[in-house]
């Protein structure tokens, strides 16, 4: 039995990486072995970095928190959210790449409203979707989504991309 101390990111209420894969190995095999369409958005706040040299680590885990309460609302329930890096989130639904593309775009509007993650500084985010394919292990749709989300930072950030 799991110990839900060690399942969730404390700061976020997310789940931490290591529960997030497990569920999601086992989302992947149910989808298989039913037929049924899962999508993963990998979310991932743009230019960390330079926001975390302007405005420090504190503020920053603010606005980790906000997102992940943030990407709760916009996901309502339909699927687990993952702290999958530092300042990255995944969620699978189990839903075809459309309507996984529609998610991440309300997440990514939500992010960059005025005030809706930080009081204090704008965030935007960028997002990944890739939908599962026929016989994928569960690491390469997590990977897709990644490479996903690399491709809209790559082309100007504050977008989604879809595999």
């Amino acid at each position: 039995m799991s110990d839900v101390a060690h399942d969730v990111d404390l700061s976020t209420g997310a789940w931490n990486r290591r529960r997030f894969e497990v569920a999601l190995a086992n989302a992947v095999h149910q989808a298989h072995r039913a037929g049924e369409p899962l999508s993963l958005v990998y979310v991932d706040i743009d230019e960390l970095q330079e926001q975390n040299d302007l405005h420090g680590k504190a503020e920053l885990d603010e606005v980790i928190s906000e997102l992940a309460s943030l990407i709760a609302r916009e996901v309502n329930g339909a699927g687990p959210i993952g702290r999958v890096d530092g300042d990255a989130f995944a969620i699978f639904l189990k839903v075809p790449l459309r309507s996984a593309v529609e998610v991440a775009e309300r997440i990514r509007r939500s992010a960059g409203a005025a005030s809706a993650v930080a009081r204090t500084l704008r965030v935007t985010v960028s997002a990944g979707v890739a939908q599962l394919r026929k016989g994928e292990p569960w690491g390469n749709l997590l990977d897709a989504a990644e490479d996903a989300c690399t491709r809209a930072k790559q082309h100007g950030r504050n977008s989604v991309a879809a595999r």
